[in-house]
């Protein structure tokens, strides 16, 4: 597909004026050989770790807990509702997959109740984490469309609860939910509250650089660990521009395995763009929509969507709910989707399979947005 040097190299050959923004560098680096693991861990351990549609390095986080990976432990990849195989897992553990016992989420399996939270969600999970004797999370800060950064228990909520509760969790609270905000923000604070139901004791929070590599790691009681990551992350990926413009180029790495979460970025750089103006998401899509769920309502309007929302359906709303915030960028947007992926059927948008092909849908002034899944514009 051709990265952002290919494309600025274009776009200056088409006389568009364009900024550029991405993250920024760390202002303060704490690398995961700073952290201190947890000691004098007794019983069963359970470790909650995100799965592979996210860039987690992995097998370093458990260099860093081999201590507790020598007990009783098992390491669960915290999917929520996506689908993951066993050779995902493999592949993200590498020489680990024959030296720890791994588990991988399912949310329609056995969970166990652990609480209400104060606005009345109940929360149910994992049994398997649930009934450990000592619970850790292990997550990735990054902006977040509706719980304003990933990471933190973000891990717990969606990642290893039932169904029912991430169900009942994003359809009351996800049109509530901002990029890059986490006080008062609803979404997020139903996250926090699950993850203090179910009794995490310790939680590992990175943030990432540029390059997808450790800027700052931060180990302990998991409210301070996610606050701290919070303010590392909020310095690099929020960033100002310039008013609003009349185009976008989106690159939506390296959250673009799937359109399921691609549409991240377009959440991210939709709010500087005029309405009515141009949004093109380069995003490579190798596994697609991600889903049939989601590539079956990928394939509905947005208000046939609505509709079976409002009907009572209570199958998994989750990718119901992300199209539909799909569907109201692409109602308020021209919107291009640059892909290789096998997309088709794609309803609301173009699909574009050359560089040359996107470019024209540009116009006007444009924005560059570099690592778009994690690079949240803020006009000034």
């Amino acid at each position: 597909m051709g990265g952002f040097e290919s494309f600025a190299k274009r776009l200056s050959e088409l006389g568009l004026e364009y900024d550029v923004v991405g993250p920024a560098p760390p202002g303060v680096r704490r690398g995961l050989e700073q952290v201190e693991p947890p000691s004098g861990v007794d019983g069963r351990v359970a470790i909650a770790v995100p799965d592979h549609t996210r860039p987690v390095p992995l097998q370093r986080v458990l260099e860093l807990l081999s201590p507790l990976l020598r007990g009783r432990c098992q390491l669960i990849f915290a999917t929520g509702s996506h689908p993951m195989g066993v050779e995902d897992a493999r592949r993200m553990l590498g020489s680990w997959s024959s030296k720890v016992s791994f588990g991988i989420h399912d949310s329609s399996g056995p969970h166990t109740y652990v609480g209400r939270t104060s606005r009345g969600l109940g929360v149910e999970v994992d049994e398997r984490f649930a009934s450990a004797d000592f619970k850790v999370t292990v997550g990735v800060v990054a902006p977040h469309p509706w719980a304003g950064f990933s990471g933190g228990s973000k891990v717990v909520l969606p990642g290893v609860s039932s169904l029912r509760t991430i169900v009942e969790h994003h359809l009351r609270w996800y049109r509530d939910g901002r990029p890059g905000v986490v006080e008062g923000n609803p979404f997020r604070e139903e996250i926090e509250e699950a993850g203090r139901l179910a009794g995490v004791d310790w939680a590992l929070n990175m943030v990432l650089d540029e390059e997808g590599r450790v800027a700052y790691a931060e180990g302990g009681e998991p409210g301070e660990s996610f606050r701290k990551c919070v303010g590392v992350a909020r310095s690099m990926y929020v960033r100002p521009v310039e008013g609003l413009y009349d185009s976008a180029l989106v690159f939506a790495e390296p959250l673009d395995i799937d359109l399921y979460q691609a549409t991240k970025a377009l959440e991210h750089a939709a709010p500087v763009v005029e309405e009515g103006g141009s949004l093109v998401l380069a995003a490579a899509c190798p596994r697609g929509y991600g889903s049939e769920e989601f590539k079956r309502f990928a394939s509905m309007d947005g208000e046939a969507i609505e509709e079976l929302l409002r009907s009572g359906w209570r199958g998994n709303v989750v990718p119901a709910i992300v199209a539909l915030r799909m569907k109201e960028i692409f109602e308020r947007y021209s919107v291009t989707v640059f892909t290789e992926g096998p997309l088709e059927g794609l309803k609301g948008a173009e699909l574009a399979r050359s560089a040359r092909e996107a470019l024209s849908r540009l116009r006007g002034r444009v924005l560059v947005v570099k690592r778009g899944g994690f690079t949240v514009p803020q006009a000034r």
